[in-house]
């Protein structure tokens, strides 16, 4: 066994310890909440990508094989670095240690603003992105890559780079600490971007004419394979499965987007209600903050709370203009019944939207307008201006068709 295998393997097994202590010392509770089963499991599958990257008959297999080599490089910068990101690692590791030690590290940190300078800058989203393009594209060039072939320490330091600056790039793409320092269509646009670079650089292996890697160049590749076909076979590792991994990146990110976006829209309609509720607040009433989490629940709670009389039902709205009979009709041309349950219409039971049911005894629309003909018109022909990024689609209703449907569903009561 050789130093460096002696040394990876010193290394894997002390970090997979301190992982494993530091979620021992910050117990059960603690853990579950900061290094949940799935980011142990994340970490557990970093240690065992690099383990089969390094230390497994694969490394044995790469002096003679271009594919080999290129599938080491795949674990190596797109397998092992998510999966130590999103594992959290620095939180476990920190835990380990005694809680003045803990206190020593946080100081030495903070007390060394050189470091955290320099480590700023590294971590910049373009330092990063730079970096990881450089790594990927020299370490592939033929002359640095046979000349890391040809000697261990080179070879050692080539895959530092590309496991350094793969980590890197994984932490601002995944973020598992604090706020994002990049936005969800920048984050799209950085992994896109790095994507088409490892398709290039896979079509260019795959397509060649020729070997070119001298070190590969008179050497049969796996299963007797002529040395051309070996770079092929390397060029379509590169192009494929790392497209593969890029794409279903992209695809949680876009998830993750739309549903912050869906929080933030959340958060703007109850934002939006407690400024309406402060209009309505008497001078001696005095909320506490959990009462705004229930307005969009139990509005009429709002009004109880305010100090306003009791209402035991709304009025009766008569909506100037309005033919209900109209109204079912294009409630059902429009096909409502697909989000909403709404009765009296016989296919209207849908389970997107709330249910319409005793409509006309509501206090507020969508938990912020007022109920009155007026504002339910608005609602009607406008949901996105009222509430923007709410599922209510715009109808494209006119004045009179708003009127109709309105007229029937304060029928509902």
């Amino acid at each position: 066994m050789s130093v460096l295998m002696s040394l990876v393997i010193v290394c894997l097994i002390a970090a997979a310890f301190g992982y494993a202590l530091g979620v021992h010392r910050l117990g059960a509770s603690r853990a579950c909440r900061m290094l949940s089963a799935s980011r142990r499991a994340a970490f557990a599958g970093g240690i065992t990508t690099v383990a089969v990257a390094l230390l497994s008959p694969l490394d044995d297999l790469v002096d003679r094989s271009f594919a080999a080599h290129m599938v080491q490089h795949l674990l190596l910068m797109m397998v092992a670095p998510p999966l130590f990101v999103w594992g959290r690692p620095a939180i476990a590791w920190l835990c380990a240690f005694p809680m003045n030690a803990r206190q020593s590290i946080g100081h030495a940190w903070i007390g060394t603003p050189g470091l955290l300078r320099a480590f700023r800058f590294l971590m910049r989203p373009l330092v990063v992105y730079v970096l990881a393009s450089a790594a990927l594209w020299f370490w592939h060039l033929p002359r640095p890559y046979d000349w890391a072939l040809r000697n261990e320490g080179v070879h050692v330091f080539e895959h530092a780079c590309l496991f350094a600056t793969s980590l890197a790039f994984w932490s601002l793409v995944l973020e598992p600490y604090g706020s994002r320092r990049m936005g969800y269509g920048m984050t799209l646009l950085f992994v896109a971007t790095f994507g088409v670079q490892t398709g290039f650089l896979g079509a260019l292996l795959t397509f060649a004419a020729r070997p070119l890697y001298a070190a590969y160049a008179h050497t049969a590749g796996l299963g007797g394979i002529t040395a051309l076909e070996d770079q092929q076979l390397a060029g379509l590792i590169m192009w494929i499965p790392a497209s593969i991994l890029q794409l279903w990146t992209v695809s949680v990110l876009i998830i993750a987007w739309l549903q912050s976006a869906e929080q933030k829209a959340q958060a703007a309609d109850v934002a939006r209600l407690a400024r309406a509720g402060q209009k309505t607040r008497t001078a001696s009433a005095a909320w506490h903050p959990s009462v705004l989490r229930c307005l969009l629940v139990v509005p009429l709670v709002l009004q109880v709370l305010a100090g306003c009389d009791a209402i035991s039902r709304t009025p009766a709205w008569d909506v100037a203009g309005g033919n209900a009979a109209q109204g079912a009709m294009l409630i059902r041309g429009h096909g409502c019944g697909a989000c909403h349950r709404i009765p009296g219409i016989g296919d209207a039971k849908g389970n997107v939207g709330p249910s319409l049911a005793g409509f006309g005894d509501r206090v507020y629309i969508a938990g912020v307008l007022r109920n009155n003909p007026e504002n339910l018109v608005t609602w009607l022909r406008d949901p996105q201006q009222v509430v923007p990024g709410n599922v209510m689609p715009d109808l494209g209703l006119t004045d009179q068709q708003a009127r109709d449907i309105a007229a029937y569903l304060y029928k509902l009561r």
